[in-house]
């Protein structure tokens, strides 16, 4: 009886041990962040520092996306976590000039010599038959392969969010597309639609600080680059500073 009696006493015992445990991690899971945030958009203008000089003048508003899927881990049962992501961002300058290359022009003979810079020129008033330039769409565009770094913190329900952050990238492909009319010589006359790819001199790849704060699914955006658009001495010294909304729907 007493056997009976000491076995039926640790069965009870183990089974309370156990439900403790389980009711234990429940609660911890419960503490935990809800991951979110998982898909986040962003819609931006960029401010273009060092841009704005005599021989070009940049748009107020220069539109620009990103689009990136965030993998996040919180930090035990705080306010905190830390999401890295992968995703693509596209960023504009829109302006009244091209980026071309540098030419140095022999004085004798003429013969003209790239000296190794890129430098934007301005798209002329008139064209060589004297027609008025008319100019629908100008920019330089750059996409990039992001890897986005955020540490977060947010209430448990989701609603108040700060996450800072930053974000390294390798550029995919580059160009400058210009719609407007013809100015270009031995040309026919009229509206053109012209792209230019892999613009020299350009940097292979961006890197810079981020910030988010909002509530629930939008948020304020910013970023400040810290890498320059062009190599060192190469071409103009300019960088931009991003500003806009994040939208994160899941």
């Amino acid at each position: 009886m007493k056997k009976l009696f000491f076995i039926a006493l640790c069965v009870m015992l183990a089974y309370t041990v156990n439900a403790q445990d389980k009711e234990d991690v429940k609660k911890a899971n419960l503490g935990k962040l809800t991951r979110t945030d998982r898909v986040v958009l962003d819609l931006f203008s960029d401010i273009w520092m060092g841009a704005t000089t005599d021989s070009m003048k940049v748009k107020k508003i220069n539109r620009g996306a990103n689009a990136y899927f965030m993998f996040e881990f919180p930090f035990g049962t705080s306010n905190f976590s830390f999401a890295p992501g992968i995703g693509i961002g596209c960023t504009n300058l829109y302006s009244d000039a091209m980026p071309v290359k540098s030419y140095t022009i022999d004085t004798i003979t003429g013969a003209k010599d790239f000296d190794g810079t890129t430098v934007f020129k301005r798209i002329p008033a008139t064209a060589v038959d004297g027609q008025k330039i008319s100019v629908k769409n100008n920019k330089f565009t750059a996409i990039y392969l992001d890897i986005p770094l955020e540490f977060r913190y947010r209430t448990k329900n989701s609603a108040f969010k700060f996450y800072l952050g930053g974000k390294i990238g390798l550029m995919l492909s580059n160009h400058n597309k210009y719609n407007g009319t013809n100015f270009y010589e031995n040309s026919p006359t009229g509206t053109i639609l012209y792209k230019e790819y892999k613009i020299a001199n350009v940097e292979a790849y961006r890197y810079g600080a981020t910030v988010r704060i909002g509530w629930k699914w939008i948020q304020a955006y910013g970023y400040y680059s810290l890498s320059h658009l062009f190599k060192k001495d190469k071409g103009p010294d300019m960088y931009p500073i991003s500003i806009g909304i994040t939208v994160s729907p899941y």
